[in-house]
């Protein structure tokens, strides 16, 4: 048996699982052809597949029921107290796959806008069969089009993390069906960040969760804009400040002040004190090179060539604001209405998990 620190995959071996354990989830929103590739690159591996549509306004749901007829299709409606959210479609779809496929023991979460490599089921059932300490598996994870544009360029250095024993990972993943039912399933209520929370939480539970070498899925971001990266970033801010608010832990903290310095109080300060200090607070701004030098040059140490590296800074720097921008927006508008989450409710962090590197 390998051993479970060692990110190396056993052989994939087709005949190993039966496809009556095996599952797969996919989520989506207005994905239209994207979901279609990702459907067909499933494959015979998996007993049954689960589609959640988050109200999709395209032809998303008709797609699939045309194409796909065996696929169990969940459409799922705003309500009050019951939002929108890439969790409540992996709760639900699982719902769906448990009751199409009740001996299913691995399950595959899928996003619309992405397709599995071939080898990746029986890879990750593999792994889980032989490894039942681990709770959660995911692999690398590539950008379909790394070259379309510097967002999709992101994006793909992104996705490329360390393998090993992580403590977060993004939502393409197989998880060992106990485990999630053991911890509830995702929380409904974070509109992003559900990942690493869940993880959390199966690392509360007694598992492990791991990051593979293995190729695992192609993923489209299809970003054109940097207004869709903004709202990406300011997206990101608000889910770091839910994380503090459910969770109150010290990592979370650190993501918020970090984004409050450099995004709000920081150009706060050295711009309006600059009348009152005759301009000397301008100086505050040279912490904004620094900390840009300092992220490129551990990009450079990862591996990034000289252009990935300046452009993972860049982003990085002024997502800073992007990511105030989702802090205040959760202080805001977010807590006043009560959406906030508590301590307590699925989701409360128990523990502290190991060190590890994850993707937010």
């Amino acid at each position: 048996m390998t051993d479970v620190d060692d990110p190396s995959s056993p052989p994939a071996s087709p005949l190993a699982i039966l496809p009556a354990h095996v599952g797969v989830v996919v989520i989506g929103r207005n994905e239209g052809q994207h979901l279609l590739r990702g459907l067909g690159s499933i494959g015979a591996q998996a007993g049954a597949i689960a589609y959640a549509d988050s109200d999709s306004a395209d032809d998303s749901v008709a797609l699939v029921r045309e194409h796909f007829p065996a696929v169990a299709v969940v459409e799922m409606k705003a309500t009050p107290g019951n939002p929108m959210s890439p969790a409540r479609g992996r709760n639900e779809g699982y719902a769906a796959l448990r009751q199409r496929l009740p001996a299913v023991r691995y399950v595959q979460f899928l996003d619309g806008d992405c397709e599995l490599h071939s080898q990746w089921l029986s890879t990750a059932a593999n792994y889980l069969d032989q490894h039942p300490e681990v709770g959660i598996v995911t692999g690398r994870l590539r950008e379909r089009e790394r070259n379309r544009n510097a967002f999709h360029r992101l994006a793909d250095m992104e996705w490329d993390q360390p393998p090993g024993e992580v403590n977060a990972m993004g939502g393409i993943m197989m998880v060992r069906a106990e485990v999630w039912e053991r911890v509830g399933g995702q929380n409904a209520l974070l509109p992003a960040g559900e990942e690493l929370e869940l993880c959390w939480r199966v690392i509360d539970a007694g598992y492990k969760t791991m990051r593979l070498t293995d190729d695992m899925a192609l993923h489209d971001i299809d970003m054109a804009s940097f207004g869709q990266w903004w709202t990406r970033s300011v997206r990101t801010g608000h889910a770091f400040a839910q994380g503090y608010w459910v969770h109150r832990d010290g990592w979370h903290l650190r993501q918020v002040i970090s984004m409050l310095a450099y995004g709000a109080m920081l150009p706060g300060v050295a711009v309006g004190g600059a009348p009152l200090s005759l301009g000397a607070s301008l100086g505050l701004l040279a912490a904004y090179p620094r900390l840009w030098k300092k992220i490129e040059q551990h990009r450079r140490e990862r591996g990034d060539d000289a252009d990935d590296a300046r452009l993972y800074a860049t982003a990085t720097v002024v997502g800073k604001i992007a990511g105030a921008m989702g802090v205040a927006k959760f202080l805001t508008k977010t807590l006043p209405r009560g959406q906030g989450g508590r301590r307590g409710q699925i989701g409360a962090r128990r523990g502290v998990p190991p060190p590890g590197r994850g993707i937010i």
